[in-house]
């Protein structure tokens, strides 16, 4: 498997804090659900033994869509995996497990691309970035 992005990590544990939250549960079946938590809980505890980083992971789970809350786990998530390889390859083995059932749309906003098993479409002009929503929908009604 290709090397992993902190930002794709940390997209999926937004996702895994929607779902705590109930707010993506249309869109995360319980075996996406399941392994969500597993990455979730492979990176909490990574972090516990930082109280900074152990208290940005519980902050995002209390507003995963807070966009300074995420920068704060992705900035923790950056210096753990830069420390430690063990992690990253922990984290790699999940984001495999995981890459299967994220079959589905994968839509970019403003954003590179990064994408699992997945058809990426770019529209627009200028499209660069970082912020990725997971969709399982298949098709998209068109836009009027």
């Amino acid at each position: 498997m290709e090397p992993i992005s902190v930002a794709a990590v940390t997209s999926l544990l937004v996702t895994y804090g929607r779902h705590l939250l109930g707010v993506a549960g249309a869109v995360v079946d319980d075996g996406v659900a399941e392994r969500l938590r597993a990455l979730w809980e492979r990176v909490r505890a990574r972090f516990a033994g930082d109280q900074q980083a152990d208290g940005a992971l519980a902050r995002l789970a209390e507003q995963p869509d807070n966009e300074r809350r995420q920068a704060a786990v992705e900035d923790h998530l950056d210096e753990f995996m830069r420390a430690d390889p063990e992690f990253v390859a922990a984290l790699t083995d999940l984001l495999a497990q995981l890459a299967p059932q994220l079959q589905g749309t994968v839509e970019v906003n403003d954003a590179g691309i990064a994408a699992f098993n997945s058809t990426v479409t770019l529209k627009g002009k200028n499209v660069a970035g970082r912020d990725l929503h997971i969709s399982a929908e298949h098709e998209k009604p068109p836009r009027r």
